[in-house]
Order: structure tokens, then sequence, then C-alpha cells
């Protein structure tokens, strides 16, 4: 009989213990649904985040780039205006002195032909 009792109170606790455990499973099942659906919310408002911040910098590169693309036309039109100017001399100063533009052609024609040895 003695372990007839030992048995039953083994049950007993073990019943208890059961019970416990899902006690404990429903909780952490119901604690995980949570994280999970918080999870997902954070997740979410990062994405938003992301994508606002992507956004803002595309609009930042165009408005970069449109401004780079003007300042670049206007310094080849400064170039383009400046090789004109010393087109337009270098025009005047050979028609000014033909031979000595000749000379100095074979001159420098001479150096490149000595030092290219």
């Amino acid at each position: 009989m003695a372990s007839s009792r030992s048995v039953q109170k083994e049950l007993e606790s073990l019943r208890k213990e059961i019970a416990g455990l899902r006690n404990d499973y429903a909780r952490l099942k119901g604690r995980a649904r949570e994280t999970k659906s918080d999870a997902s919310d954070r997740f979410g408002s990062i994405r938003a985040e992301l994508a606002d911040t992507i956004d803002a910098l595309r609009e930042k590169v165009a408005e970069g780039t449109g401004a780079a693309t003007g300042e670049i036309g206007a310094q080849l039109d400064d170039l383009r205006e400046i090789v004109n100017e010393y087109s337009d001399k270098t025009e005047k100063t050979v028609a000014a002195h033909p031979f000595a533009t000749l000379a100095g052609a074979i001159f420098v024609g001479y150096l490149f032909g000595r030092f290219g040895r």
C-alpha cells in the first residue's frame, strides 16, 4: 500500500508539472506571437524609413548632377572661348610673320628629332 501511495503522489506531481509546462507553453506561444507581430511592425517601419532615405538621396543626387552639369557646361564654354582667342591670335601672328613662323616650326621639328633618338 505504501508503494501505491507513492505512485499516486508521483502521478499527482507529474500532473502538476505537466499543467505547469502547458501554461508555460501557452504563455511562450503568446509571447512569440506578440514578438512576431512587433518584429513585423518594426520591420515595416524600418523599410518605410529606408525607402524615404533612398528617395531623399536620389533627389540630392539629381539636384547635384544638374548643378554639376550646368557648371561643367559653363567651364567648357569658357575653355572654348579661350581656345578661339588663342587660335585667332595665332592666325594673326602667322599672317604677320610667315618666315619667322616657318623657321620656328623647322627648329622645333629639329629638336624633336634630336630628342627622339
